[in-house]
Order: structure tokens, then sequence, then C-alpha cells
């Protein structure tokens, strides 16, 4: 028997930025390597996150798609069989096509297709911006023993902004699609149209 381990997913709550003392400053690269650190750590934090609901979105999203499937396939195939038996009611094949269209609309309503693609890409777009914060970072020390400070803290600020942003750009995107399913549902049943 295998043991399943739930492990706390990390939310993506802001982190306070470390306050650096005049005396610190007296070893900055003890500085610039500690925030760093806490730079990276935290975009792995984030870019974990989106991974991790990506497989949550995924798995609820699949599981509805093909309940859906199997739903319309059994309403399709009833008449069949009501006809092949000569018993039965053809009332429980739109019973069936009725369920398979409701986990449709859940997934389509909870936003939960495109919500894993979007974390998917989301989570791209931060791995690629650590890649090059990585990057950017190494080609600074590279450059001299003693680097200015504030080049470091010029390619610190650009990354974090860049990750705030991404978070930010996709939340919006998430509200704006939210707030169109919401919009979209009460004049779907409209009385009298057709």
């Amino acid at each position: 028997m295998e043991l399943v381990v739930l492990r706390k997913i990390p939310d993506l709550r802001p982190k306070p930025f470390p306050l650096i003392s005049q005396e610190e400053w007296k070893k900055p690269q003890e500085v610039l390597n500690r925030l760093y650190t806490d730079a990276e750590a935290w975009a792995m934090e984030v870019c974990g996150w989106y991974l991790d609901d990506r497989v949550r979105q995924r798995r609820t999203s699949k599981s509805l798609r093909g309940l859906a499937i199997v739903l319309a396939a059994a309403g399709a195939l009833q008449p069949l069989a009501a006809a092949a038996s000569g018993a039965g009611s053809l009332g429980w094949g739109y019973v069936l096509l009725a369920g398979a269209g409701v986990c449709v609309a859940f997934d389509h309503l909870l936003g939960l297709s495109s919500r894993w693609m979007r974390d998917m890409v989301t989570a791209q777009r931060i791995q690629r911006r650590l890649s090059d914060f990585q990057l950017g970072w190494a080609a600074l020390n590279a450059q001299q023993m003693t680097p200015p400070v504030r080049e470091y803290l010029a390619t610190l600020r650009a990354f974090v902004t860049d990750v705030s942003t991404i978070m930010s750009d996709e939340t919006s995107e998430w509200v704006s699609e939210f707030q169109a399913g919401l919009t979209q549902l009460p004049s779907a049943h409209q009385p009298g149209e057709r």
C-alpha cells in the first residue's frame, strides 16, 4: 500500500523585504548574496505554486470532461439499447445527455480548463525570468571581484518587479474571465428568448 503525503502548498502572500542596516552594508557582498537568495527562493516558491495549482485544475477539468464524454456516450446509446431490448424509456437518454452538459458547463463556468493552461504559461514565464535573473547576476559577479552595488540592486529590483507583474497580469486575467462568465450566466436563460 502506497502512502500519499500531502504537503502544504505555499500561498502567494507578499513577503517582507529584508531591511539592511548601515552596519551590514559594510559587507556589501554578503548583503547582496542574501538579497539574491531571498529573491530567488521567492520566485521558485511562486513558480511552484502555479505548477501545483496547474495539477489540481487539470485533474478536476479532465475528470469533468471525461465524465461528460461517458455521460454523452451513454445518453446517445440509451435509446438504441431501449429499442433493442424492446423495453425502457427514452427519458434516461435525455438525463444522461443533460448530465454531460452540466459537466461541461461546470468546467467552463469555473474556468478549470483555461486556468490550468494559464497556470502553466505563468510558471513558464516566471521560470524564464528566473533564469534571466540568475544569468544576469552571474554576469555581474564575473565582471570584477568588487562590483558596483548599484548594478546588483538594479538587477534585483527589475527581477522582483517582473515576477510581481507576471503574477498581477495572471490574476487580472482570471478576474476578467471570472466576471465575464458571471455576466454570461444570467443572459443565457432570459425568459422569452429562443
